[in-house]
């Protein structure tokens, strides 16, 4: 069938859709015909607004755009087939209307009134059985009696639709009865915590009174910086202290009492569970590299540990031990659009790998012979490590490799807090010594040509016998028998101790999984080669994931006999013939270990290694692509100039919450001393940043592939998820793998990419600093270094010569690891249970430590301080926490509040009549009217609709009188709001700073709370949502819409929102002509013609646009819009992810937030009403925290401006 372009004068005949669509774009006949028919509606739509009545106009400007009569694929939305995108209209037919036009010609942007938004508050899951429905009446038969012992719980639903299925019946629920407060972004307080000492005495022991006491716990809490807050602490917490006297100070020594406390710690009968750290040395044997000569043994000292039983002992007894979940669950939630029902997955308790071990232990694990008839309640503990080393200066040598003990028993939000204590340091991995290499170098006979391959097999060896020396017997016998505990409820249980995860970055992982770094197979977890990492999302690639890398002990022992025994190289071919082909070396895994109770006992190292997102991901994947995009952009304009308009963006990147996305450094494209929450702020604002700096189609093809790489990122560090999520999730792994090597080998090949200048210059320090070992003469090094590092000796051709050139690098196993992130999450549940970032935040502690040291022995000196602040630490929470909470002093059940200054009182008339320049400011025009219809509708308790109140006459707003004619503006409004993970959090909107908030589309006080608002609507014409990999575009309404400004209740705000600036779009002064207004920040005079909405801004956000979010109760935003004109949709490869219809959320900018005390004219004279608004906020625009979530799920969603 051929399709006419549909213009006069063209003849064009297209085979197509598609063909058509892309003849029309470069048509002239076709645009000449467009821009006709545009101005002939321009010209009725002018006449019938003189003749037409301002209430039928408001209808008409709020009227959806009409789009083309194609069905839209909604985000989320199941379909069983392609989605069919139609065809277009017959040639015969005309083409489809034009948006209204605003004056200067452009569409008219389309905004919607704000509906009064529903916030639910968080609630446990109730453990009560639903009540059983009564059978069926049947005619009676022969009966026959079975005994059937049920031990199975399934609870009733919560609001939420979440309800909880318990293999067997808990004995104790630690959340049956959480308050708010716990359920809260918030640190936690202990007060109605039952208060379980770790030791034997009370305060004021160890020391002679309390005063002494009150110090030493200010002087082993908090920071080690004399700051300010340190000093408020130290005044209240002590100084003002009813039991603080001066007089007990009269002979205080810190030395001394600090030797006091540590000899009362070392005192078993004090501290009966909680040990301090033990110093011990473990050896390893140097080969000697003859044949039939033994190895020598070799001590390396140093290593300061905990047992591990002391520490599992200790955590039962801790503060927090009243939240550990002794019983393990399944979660469910039933949706409330759709009622299908599907399997929730977050805590390590209600994962797969907890309830089958949980099983086990139940059914096969055994008592001890000594006590034969135990009938105590079995349970496990969930252990989590993580290891790291890190350095504790920024100059020095000086480094810490401490190992960390969790218990996934207890709530991962508990875990992630590093001042709660829910980390427990359990041993600190000494190095080896500078004496060894003296030792080596005399015990083996080729030191000098194997000194290399020796050393890495040393620290393997190192590494292992160090955990062999923690799995003691102790251990192994719990892991076997288990070890009895009494609980922080008073009932003694067996626990048995079972290994689930270990969290570690790459180089530690091949340490522990006992394979070469980089070698042909360079998975911990599995046997894929090397040449085929860049496989991510193809079926031979899950293939090969399916068979789970074991230990193989006989080809180790063999290699052994040839290294120990025969006196061959550890890097030689007898040893490569048995070993490289699995990437194995010749090092006993301590892990492999039958009584550590994993079956089969090879394998424990391959499912203990979970997923890192920060390392894999955001220092892996994403760093290395955002690289490579710097040098494509230094390919595509060799002077610099596109890499400085991408700096220059990301400078003009508006910031969101306190730290959610924070200000980007002067040159993002440098990457100097960038953290991973850096690498992440970059990729969350990449799609505006990049738009536009390529030419097409390698444009289109970046800014999707950008929006793949934040909707994975996004999904795959979610904190709560379900089924079909990860269903979704899965697929972006295969679409994402996809879209990379298409990138790979269509984009990257059109440019001559070379290395960037700090790569470049980096390079060149590590060849000067091996020249100057000895490599090479120090008089061939010089004239390299001065070509680099200095730019004025050589020309520009010159420089660039000197870069070599680079490609971008996909067989990385940092990118293969991405295949492995839904079967983690299903196994052990969602990344931030696991996640090296746990880690990273407790080296914080140990470098601070490092500080207060005198560097002589100062690993020692540390563990001291770490035992002194475990002492006191169970004292000392409730004092930080309730100074926060002071802080914060909004009820969390409060929907919002509003600052309740009044230092900065308006005359409503005066403020309207205040003139920039001569000229009034237009935001204001109506100021009053539109005030008073805003007010009058709140009081007679209508639905909000964007005041469009046309029944209102002048004597109905003569009944709102505003006293004294004043109006108080305040700067701060705080919204509390649910967030997808059902946690409680919060924004904080201040318009000066995060002006931007987003609303639902659709009391008798005298004092109420408004917010004057400047409105944005949706782009005419522009698709957005997962389907078009676009984000939302939104823009300012034109000056000439009569409701461009206009008032908001604060209910109907959902939470904060972060725009970005369409950059490529530029400025313009068309929708506000006015050069100085209330509606713009000081300084500027043009607005931005488009905004983005970045919905990947925290996961709160990214759920809330994408649905699914459990806490939020309503439908997911409508991301995917009709398909445009200009455009080919292509098909959704997501899969089957069912959402119910979404709505569509509104934004707008705060221009102030206001009260009014008003007067009701139907009220007595003197008649008065005290009531006003909530709480204070407290500065920013989005929940605290790197993970910040939201509540609602969708609705019309309104943008404005504050």
């Amino acid at each position: 069938m051929s399709l006419k372009c549909g213009a006069d004068d063209c003849t064009f005949l297209a085979k197509s859709a598609r063909g058509q669509t892309h003849h029309r774009n470069t048509c002239r006949f076709w645009r000449i015909s467009q821009e006709k028919t545009a101005s002939l509606r321009h010209e009725r739509a002018a006449a019938a607004a003189q003749s037409s009545k301002k209430s039928s106009k408001m209808r008409n400007a709020k009227k959806k755009l009409p789009t083309c009569e194609e069905p839209d694929i909604i985000m989320g939305e199941p379909f069983d087939e392609p989605p069919d995108i139609g065809m277009p209209p017959p040639p015969t037919y005309l083409p489809p209307p034009m948006p209204q036009l605003t004056k200067s010609g452009r569409p008219r942007r389309n905004y919607a009134a704000p509906a009064r938004y529903r916030d639910t508050l968080p609630e446990p899951v109730p453990i009560t059985e639903p009540e059983p429905q009564p059978e069926p009446e049947h005619t009676p038969v022969l009966r026959r009696v079975r005994l059937i012992v049920r031990d199975r719980l399934v609870t009733t639903m919560n609001v939420f639709g979440l309800w909880r299925d318990y293999p067997h019946r808990p004995t104790h629920v630690p959340d049956a009865l959480v308050p708010l407060e716990e359920l809260a972004s918030t640190p936690l307080s202990f007060k109605q915590a039952p208060q379980v000492s770790l030791f034997a005495q009370s305060p004021p022991w160890p020391f002679a009174n309390m005063s002494i006491y009150r110090f030493m716990t200010w002087l082993n809490s908090g920071s080690n910086a004399k700051s300010s807050e340190e000093a408020n602490r130290l005044v209240e917490d002590v100084i003002k202290a009813p039991d603080f006297s001066v007089e007990d100070l009269s002979s205080f020594n810190a030395h001394r009492e600090s030797a006091r406390m540590d000899n009362a710690i070392a005192d078993s009968d004090s501290s009966p569970y909680l040990q301090q750290f033990s110093s011990a040395s473990v050896n390893i044997d140097i080969p000697s590299g003859k044949k039939d000569v033994p190895p020598t043994p070799f001590s390396v000292p140093g290593l300061l540990y905990r047992k591990i039983t002391s520490v599992i002992e200790a955590a039962f007894h801790d503060d927090l031990a009243h939240h550990l979940h002794l019983s393990p669950f399944r979660l469910f939630h039933r949706s409330q659009d759709t009622g299908k029902e599907e399997r929730v997955y977050g805590e390590i308790f209600t994962s797969d790998a907890f309830l089958a071990e949980h099983e086990h232990v139940q059914r096969h694990a055994p008592v001890p012979p000594e006590d034969p008839t135990c009938k105590r309640e079995k349970v496990i503990a969930a252990i989590m490590f993580s290891s790291d080393g890190t350095h504790l200066a920024n100059f020095g040598t000086a480094k810490a490799w401490p190992i960390y003990l969790m218990l996934g028993n207890l709530s991962k939000y508990f875990r992630a807090l590093p001042n709660l204590g829910a980390m427990y340091h359990l041993a600190y991995i000494p190095s080896l010594p500078d004496s060894f290499q003296d030792v080596a170098s005399k015990v083996h006979d080729k030191w000098d040509t194997q000194k290399k391959g020796i050393l890495t097999h040393c620290r393997r060896e190192l590494m292992h016998a160090v955990w062999s020396f923690l799995f003691d017997e102790d251990f192994l016998h719990a892991c076997q028998y288990g070890m009895v505990i009494q609980c922080a409820d008073g009932i003694e249980r067996r626990v048995y101790p079972r290994l689930f995860t270990y969290s570690a970055d790459y180089p530690e992982k091949v340490l522990l999984a006992t394979i070469r770094d980089k070698g042909l197979c360079p998975c911990p977890r599995c046997y894929v080669r090397k040449s085929v990492l860049d496989h991510l999302g193809l079926a031979r690639d899950g293939t090969v994931r399916s068979k789970l890398r074991e230990f193989m002990k006989d080809k180790v022992d063999t290699a052994r006999h040839f290294i120990y025994n025969m006196g061959l190289s550890i890097t030689g071919d007898r040893v490569d013939m048995v070993l490289k082909d699995t990437s194995s070396v010749p090092t006993n895994n301590a892990f492999v270990n039958e009584k550590l109770g994993c079956d089969p006992p090879a394998a424990l190292p391959a499912k203990m290694l979970v997923v890192d997102l920060l390392h894999e991901f955001e220092l892996g994947v994403w760093k290395t692509v955002f690289k490579h995009l710097i040098r494509i952009l230094y390919a595509a304009a060799p002077r610099g100039n596109l890499v400085a308009d991408l700096d220059h963006r990301y400078r003009q990147t508006p910031t969101f919450g306190r730290d959610t996305i924070r200000k980007f450094a002067t040159n993002a494209s440098e990457m100097k001393k960038l953290a991973a929450r850096d690498f992440e702020d970059l990729l969350q604002c990449s799609i505006p940043a990049f738009e536009d700096l390529l030419p097409e189609p390698h444009n289109k093809r970046l800014l999707k592939l950008l929006y793949r790489t934040a909707e994975w990122h996004a999904l795959a560090k979610a904190r709560m998820h379900t089924d079909s999520s990860l269903d979704l999730l899965e697929a972006l792994t295969t679409e994402f793998g996809k879209l990379l090597r298409q990138f790979r080998d269509l984009t990257c090949t059109e440019f001559a990419t070379v290395e960037l200048p700090g790569e470049a210059a980096a390079r060149v320090r590590r060849k000067v600093a091996a020249q100057s070992k000895g490599t090479t003469s120090q008089a061939n090094a010089t004239p390299v270094a001065t070509a680099i590092s200095t730019p004025a000796s050589v020309t520009t051709h010159a420089r660039a010569a000197l870069r070599r050139t680079r490609d971008l690098n996909l067989n990385l196993y940092k990118l293969h690891a991405l295949g492995d992130y839904v079967t983690c999450i299903r196994m052990f549940g969602t990344t931030d249970s696991y996640s090296t970032q746990l880690g990273e935040l407790s080296h914080r502690l140990v470098k601070m430590l490092y500080g207060s040291t005198n560097k002589k022995d100062a690993m020692k000196q540390i563990a001291k301080q770490v035992n002194r602040r475990e002492v006191l630490r169970d004292h000392t929470a409730t004092a930080q926490i309730a100074e926060q909470e002071a802080l914060a002093n909004t009820p969390l059940s409060v929907h919002h509040a509003v600052s309740k200054s009044r230092r900065n009182p308006h005359n409503v008339y005066t403020f309207i009549s205040e003139r920039h320049e001569g000229l009034l400011d237009p935001a204001k025009k109506n100021f009053i009217p539109k005030l008073q219809d805003h007010l009058l509708g709140r009081l007679l308790g209508r639905q909000f609709d964007g005041d469009e109140f046309d029944d209102f006459t002048n004597e109905d707003r003569n009944h709102i009188r505003i006293a004294g004619n004043t109006i108080f503006s305040v700067q701060l409004l705080r919204v509390n709001y649910t967030s997808y993970d059902i946690r409680r959090a919060y924004d904080t909107i201040n318009p000066r700073t995060h002006s931007f908030v987003m609303s639902r589309n659709p009391y008798e006080d005298h004092c109420m709370e408004f917010l004057w608002v400047r409105w944005l609507g949706s782009e005419p014409g522009y698709r957005s949502g997962r389907r078009y990999t676009r984000l939302p575009k939104v823009g300012f309404v034109p000056e000439s819409d009569p409701y461009a400004f206009g008032f908001l209740d604060p209910a109907c705000v959902i939470r904060g929102s972060h725009l970005i600036p369409a950059f490529a779009a530029g400025s313009t002064s068309d929708l506000l002509a006015a050069q100085r207004t209330a509606a713009r920040q000081m300084g500027t005079t043009e607005d931005w013609l488009n905004f983005y909405v970045d919905i990947f801004v925290d996961r709160d956000m990214f759920f809330r646009y994408l649905g699914r979010g459990i806490g939020h109760l309503s439908p997911a935003i409508d991301l995917d819009e009709g398909p445009a004109e200009d455009e080919d949709p292509e098909e959704d490869v997501s899969g089957d992810y069912d959402t119910a219809a979404p709505e569509s959320f509104d934004v707008m900018s705060i221009l102030g937030a206001h009260e009014d005390e008003l007067y009701n004219e139907d009220r007595e004279e003197g008649e008065e009403d005290d009531s006003e608004g909530e709480g204070e906020g407290s500065d920013g625009s989005e929940s605290e925290g790197e993970d910040d979530d939201d509540d609602s799920n969708d609705e019309d969603v309104g943008y404005a401006d504050l």
